[in-house]
């Protein structure tokens, strides 16, 4: 019987590689186009992706990507069955027929490489950030602020004695130190990473010998999802509340039936923006045996911190970073927690994971840590400043934030960001099912380029 691909409309007469699922077909060509996009493109983002796929039926969301097509979507995870689906029916060719030993060997190849890949790899898209050239860039959650003059100078002249052809300090001690003396943690209870990302992983990697179960709320920071996943861990997620809060009940409900063995809270949360109440924390630190990691990546446009609780909670873990303070290009994560408890991450640590540039930089900054401060309450006058203009236009639900950002809802987020990408700006489009519906996030940037987005914003939603 003969099959039409429902994308472009090519026959299984001209081409072969033509998988039909239900009433809907899609070749390997049109295949290969759309999982060159969903390689290049974050949930949201700048092709047009949402809705329900038409293979699976199933909606668009989280980690699941829909492709809009001409009269039919289908989603990464199709997308990713189908092609495994085709490599093995093209194996099945090359097994019959003696010609072709190239084509056959290629197939082979692809084969024998997806079959060494964890499933829940297969189904994963590389977390990816979209290169678009825009003349307001406000979509990364980064500082607006270079280094000032004099610090500066002090940074390439500490760099310039690095011995290169020597491996870093592999504890980062002088640097621990430092830090110590910064908030006032014991050094011996500081680790550091290659940004906050590799903690998660390495917390993961420990702390997943009970259950292997781990528990966040959603909407929240999708590294824990996709490291989770990478580590073939059990995922639970929990929906925030309609005020982007914890939900305690369904919290504690998953906590006492799954035991997970790694509770992670980002507090102030991204992308929504806001602390969890100091009352809701509470009360999960109080009613789990898992290691819970207070995720405080935000926590110095807060003014709040719970990490002096670490005192009395011996399986709480606080992580920091120095990214959105202005130092995202050094990727410095911190994490701190009882002596017992950072001996044991530790021997998952990768030698030398912080490199000796990174490690005099952030020395530096942190002997000359005042105009750090003096930033973040820039960028917190600021953040104020465009929350209050927000609420003033049309059309826009602004949420408040304790972070270097603000997340907002639109009627059509879709059209908005590609039209606020037409004028030159760039911001995160959130937009899926269910809490995040029609959401976007713009981070906090200059007095300048704030007041740019704020017009372009409120010229789009006028017209």
């Amino acid at each position: 019987m003969e099959i039409t691909c429902s994308f472009c409309d090519v026959s299984s007469e001209e081409n072969k590689s033509i998988i039909q699922r239900g009433e809907f077909s899609i070749c390997r060509e049109c295949l290969n186009l759309v999982k060159e996009i969903f390689d290049e493109f974050r949930v949201g983002e700048v092709f047009e992706g949402k809705g329900m796929c038409s293979f699976c039926g199933r909606e668009h969301g989280g980690e699941r990507v829909v492709f809009q097509g001409k009269g039919v979507r289908i989603c990464n995870e199709c997308v990713n069955e189908i092609e495994e689906e085709i490599i093995r029916k093209n194996k099945a060719i090359t097994r019959k027929t003696p010609q072709g030993r190239e084509k056959k060997q290629a197939a082979q190849g692809e084969g024998l490489v997806k079959s060494r890949v964890k499933k829940g790899i297969r189904r994963l898209s590389a977390y990816s950030v979209p290169h678009v050239e825009c003349r307001v860039k406000l979509d990364g959650n980064e500082s607006p602020f270079s280094l000032p003059p004099g610090i500066l100078e002090r940074v390439l002249e500490g760099i310039k004695w690095v011995s290169i052809n020597r491996y870093p300090d592999p504890e980062a001690k002088v640097l621990r130190e430092k830090i110590s003396r910064v908030t006032g943690f014991p050094s011996e209870g500081i680790l550091l990473g290659n940004g906050s990302d590799e903690l998660i992983g390495m917390l993961m990697t420990t702390f997943s010998g009970g259950t292997g179960r781990v528990l966040y709320p959603v909407p929240t920071f999708s590294m824990y999802r996709i490291t989770g996943i990478a580590l073939g861990l059990e995922l639970i997620e929990v929906e925030l509340d309609s005020g982007f809060d914890i939900d305690v009940e369904a919290t504690l409900k998953e906590v006492k039936k799954k035991n997970p063995d790694l509770i992670f809270l980002a507090s102030p949360n991204n992308p929504t923006g806001n602390r969890f109440s100091d009352e809701r924390v509470f009360e999960v630190l109080n009613n789990s045996n898992g290691i819970i990691v207070l995720d405080e990546a935000y926590c110095d446009f807060s003014g709040k911190t719970l990490l002096p609780l670490i005192e009395k909670y011996e399986n709480l873990v606080v992580l920091r970073s120095m990214s959105k303070i202005g130092f995202a290009g050094i990727r410095m994560g911190m994490l701190f927690g009882r002596i017992e408890v950072v001996r044991e991450i530790n021997k998952v640590r990768l030698p030398y994971n912080v490199n000796s540039f990174s490690q005099r930089i952030a020395e530096v900054i942190l002997d000359n840590v005042e105009f750090v401060e003096k930033n973040a309450q820039l960028i917190m006058v600021e953040r104020d400043r465009v929350y209050k203009a927000l609420k003033l236009i049309n059309g826009v639900k602004a949420y408040p934030s304790d972070a270097n950002f603000i997340l907002f809802r639109v009627s059509d987020a879709d059209k908005v960001f590609g039209e606020l990408i037409g004028r030159g700006v760039l911001i995160r489009n959130f937009n899926s099912p269910g809490r995040l519906k029609n959401c976007l996030r713009v981070t906090i940037g200059t007095p300048e380029e704030n007041d740019a987005f704020l017009m372009d914003l409120g010229e789009i939603l006028s017209s």
